[in-house]
C-alpha cells in the first residue's frame, strides 16, 4: 500500500512539472481536447456549451465590435476581478479611473438571470509566426463563452445584449464629453467639463429629486415612448430672475444624464432650413440648450412669414420653424434627447410653445430660500448648523429685500475662512429691509396688484410657497450699485 501511494504521488508531482513546461497555448489546446473527448463519451442533458468571440471579423479583415465591448464589460466585474490571482491593469490618456482586464488564458465567472457563465480570455500564437517577421500581430485572441446547454434561450441573445449595453454605459461615462455651439449652418465643438451636479446645486426643498427622478423615467422609458407611438424626446423650462443657477441646472442635467451639450444660437440661424439641419446634426443622448428664448430673437407668426423675407429672398427663421424643430417630425430624427428653454420672462413665450410635448416639464428657480441657503453654507463653508442660522431664517421670511443664490455665493466666496463673518454679512443683506407684520394688521405698502399672483395650472416645479412669496414681495435692491444683476426688482410674474 505504501508502495502504491509513493508511485501515485509521484506520478502526481511529474503531472505537476509537465504542466509547468507545457507552453500555455498547447496547454490550452490539450484542455480543449480532453474537454470535447469527455463531452462525447458522456453526454448529459446538462453540458455545457461555448460560444468563441474572436478579435477580428471573419477574413480577418475588421475588428469585432463585440469582442472590444466584452473586455469592457469583463472589466467591469470588479467583485469577480478581486478573486483574480493575475490582472492587466491600464489607464487611458486624460482618463481618471483605472482600468482592469483579464490576464492571457485567464477565466472570470458572472451571473445573468440566475445563469451562471464563464469567460475566458484565449491568446493563441498563430502558426508559422515566429519564422515571419511580417506577419504583424502574432497572437489570435478571442473571449470564450462557457455555459449549460439547458440555459442556451436564456443567453441568447439576451445576455449578449446586455453585455452590449453595460459596455455601452461604461463607456459614454468615461469618454470625453463636448459642448458644441452653431455657427451659420454648423456646429464647432469644445470639451465639456462643467463641474455642476445636483449635489452641489442649492436647490428649494425636494426640486433636485423630483427632476432626477422625472429624468431617470426618462432615460429608461424608451419602449414606454415607442409603445405609445411618441418621440424618446423631453421638453424643460426653466424660468425666474438672473442669477438664480439656469445654467448651473443644465450642466448639472448633462452631467447627471452624461450627455453632450448643443448650444443653440438662434441669432446665428438664418431661416427655417437651417435650424432643421442644425437639429439633424445633433447626436442621440444630447442636450439641446436654447437661453434666453424671449429676447435672443423676434419670431415671427406664421402670417408675417408669409410677406417676410430678407433682401435676399430667404425666408427668416420663424416660430413655426422653432416648434417644428422641438415638436415636428423633424425633432423624430434622433432618440433620447432633451430640449432646455430657458427665460427671465416666462409670460413673454408663446403659448404654443410652452405647452406640453414641447416644454413638459416647467422649473420655477427663483430667489434664495433659507433652504438653499443652509445647502450653500454646507458647500461654501462646510458648516450645517450655526447659531445664527434661526436669526437668518426668521429674516429671510419677513424681510422684503430677495437676493439671488448668485449674489449669496459671492458673499460666500469672499468669507469662506471666515464662517462668523459671512454669515453677519448675509444677514445685514437680508436686514436691509423688513417688513412689520401684525396680525391684525398686514403692511402692504410694498405690494401692488402688478406682482399679485395669477391662478393658473401649470406642470411647474419648485416651492409653491417660496414662489408666491417671492413674488408678492418688494424687491428692493440689495448692493444695487455692485450687483444689479443679481438682485433687485423683478416685473416677472409666475
Amino acid at each position: 500500500m505504501e508502495v502504491l501511494m509513493s508511485k501515485l504521488f509521484n506520478l502526481m508531482g511529474a503531472f505537476a512539472l509537465l504542466q509547468t513546461l507545457i507552453p500555455p497555448a498547447l496547454r490550452q489546446y490539450i484542455d480543449r481536447g480532453l474537454s470535447m473527448l469527455w463531452e462525447r463519451l458522456f453526454r448529459c442533458g446538462d453540458s455545457s456549451m461555448e460560444i468563441e468571440v474572436d478579435e477580428r471579423a471573419a477574413g480577418n479583415h475588421g475588428l469585432n465590435e463585440l469582442y472590444r465591448q466584452i473586455g469592457v464589460y469583463v472589466g467591469s466585474l470588479r467583485s469577480a476581478l478581486n478573486t483574480q490571482a493575475r490582472l492587466k491593469v491600464y489607464r487611458w490618456v486624460d482618463a481618471a479611473a483605472i482600468s482592469f482586464s483579464l490576464h492571457d488564458n485567464e477565466s472570470i465567472d458572472d451571473s445573468f438571470d440566475g445563469v451562471h457563465v464563464s469567460w475566458t480570455h484565449c491568446v493563441m500564437e498563430k502558426e508559422n509566426a515566429r519564422n515571419n517577421p511580417f506577419c504583424g500581430d502574432s497572437a489570435q485572441r478571442s473571449f470564450t463563452l462557457r455555459f449549460l446547454k439547458r440555459d442556451r434561450e436564456i443567453i441568447l441573445p439576451a445576455y449578449l445584449d446586455h453585455v452590449s449595453k453595460v459596455s455601452a454605459d461604461i463607456e459614454r461615462k468615461s469618454s470625453q464629453r463636448f459642448l458644441y455651439t452653431n455657427n451659420y449652418g454648423n456646429w464647432e465643438e469644445a470639451s465639456f467639463s462643467h463641474p455642476s451636479t445636483f449635489d452641489s446645486l442649492a436647490l428649494d426643498l425636494g426640486m433636485a429629486e423630483r427632476i432626477k427622478a422625472d429624468l431617470d423615467t426618462f432615460s429608461n422609458g424608451k419602449t414606454f415612448y415607442h409603445r405609445n407611438g411618441r418621440a424618446w424626446k423631453r421638453g424643460y423650462l426653466l424660468y425666474g430672475p438672473p442669477g438664480t443657477g439656469k445654467s448651473s441646472l443644465i450642466a448639472a442635467i448633462a452631467n447627471y444624464m452624461q450627455f453632450d451639450v448643443y448650444d443653440l444660437e438662434l441669432t446665428k440661424v438664418s431661416d427655417n432650413a437651417e435650424l432643421k439641419s442644425l437639429l439633424i446634426q445633433t447626436s442621440a443622448k444630447s442636450v439641446i440648450v436654447v437661453e434666453d428664448i424671449d429676447c435672443s430673437v423676434k419670431l415671427s407668426n406664421r402670417e408675417d412669414a408669409k410677406e417676410g423675407t430678407d433682401r435676399q429672398g430667404s425666408s427668416k427663421l420663424t416660430l413655426s420653424g422653432l416648434l417644428n424643430f422641438v415638436d415636428g417630425l423633424w425633432s423624430c430624427s434622433g432618440e433620447e434627447r432633451l430640449f432646455i428653454f430657458t427665460t427671465n420672462f416666462k409670460e413673454r413665450i408663446d403659448p404654443a410653445l410652452l405647452r406640453p410635448g414641447r416644454m413638459d416639464m416647467h422649473i420655477l428657480l427663483s430667489y434664495c430660500t433659507f433652504h438653499a441657503f443652509k445647502k450653500m453654507a454646507n458647500n461654501y463653508l462646510g458648516i450645517q448648523d450655526h447659531p445664527k442660522f434661526l436669526e437668518l431664517q426668521e429674516s429671510m421670511t419677513k424681510s422684503s429685500v430677495q437676493v439671488t443664490p448668485a449674489a449669496i455665493a459671492e458673499i460666500l466666496i469672499r468669507n469662506q475662512d471666515s464662517p462668523d463673518m459671512a454669515l453677519s454679512e448675509v444677514l445685514t443683506a437680508f436686514q436691509t429691509h423688513v417688513d412689520i407684520v401684525d396680525d391684525e394688521n398686514i403692511s402692504t405698502k410694498h405690494m401692488d396688484d402688478e406682482n399679485t399672483p395669477r391662478k393658473h395650472v401649470d406642470p411647474t416645479v419648485g416651492d409653491e410657497t417660496a414662489s408666491k412669496v417671492s413674488h408678492q414681495k418688494s424687491k428692493r435692491p440689495y448692493l444695487g450699485l455692485k450687483m444689479p444683476f443679481f438682485c433687485g426688482k423683478s416685473k416677472h410674474q409666475d
